[in-house]
């Protein structure tokens, strides 16, 4: 088992890491997903349960990482910010637009954010969404329709 992951890390393990910058925008995060993931998949092997392909279940769960560290950040950002006094400066309008983003998603349910960020970020269509959720097309399309309404309403004064 160790040397077929060690195959695999080398030959995805670029792809996972590209996916985990994206969505995080934090190299050392991303690098830390990517460690967690094999590390994981070496501990405990029958999470891949080997029925669909190793990309699309090193995708679902890099996502899924992402997603979860994310949400653990806003909490002990929230956390932090009870404590600290707010920091003056700022950044570059880019990594405001993208913290806005991962924001957002984080307000939306899991399946939701899931569903925006495979069909907005990585623009797959909806029949390929639905593959990788394990559900219908048209539930996509209520998933993603539900996220618009959703952040629609949260952008709103």
């Amino acid at each position: 088992m160790r040397a077929s992951l060690e195959a695999a890390y080398r030959s995805h393990g670029p792809a996972v890491l590209r996916r985990a910058r994206s969505i995080l925008g934090d190299e050392a995060d991303a690098r830390e997903v990517v460690q967690e993931l094999f590390t994981s998949l070496l501990a405990r092997p029958e999470q891949f349960s080997g029925t669909g392909s190793l990309m699309a279940f090193l995708y679902k769960a890099t996502t899924n990482l992402c997603l979860n560290r994310l949400r653990d950040a806003r909490t002990r950002g929230r956390l932090l910010a009870r404590r600290s006094p707010p920091q003056q400066g700022g950044a570059p309008a880019r990594a405001e637009s993208l913290a806005l983003v991962r924001e957002l998603l984080l307000r939306l349910p899991d399946e939701q954010a899931r569903a925006v960020v495979y069909y907005y970020v990585d623009e797959m269509s909806q029949a390929e969404v639905a593959t990788l959720l394990g559900c219908s097309r048209r539930h996509v399309g209520n998933l993603l329709a539900r996220a618009r309404a959703t952040l629609s309403q949260e952008a709103r004064p």
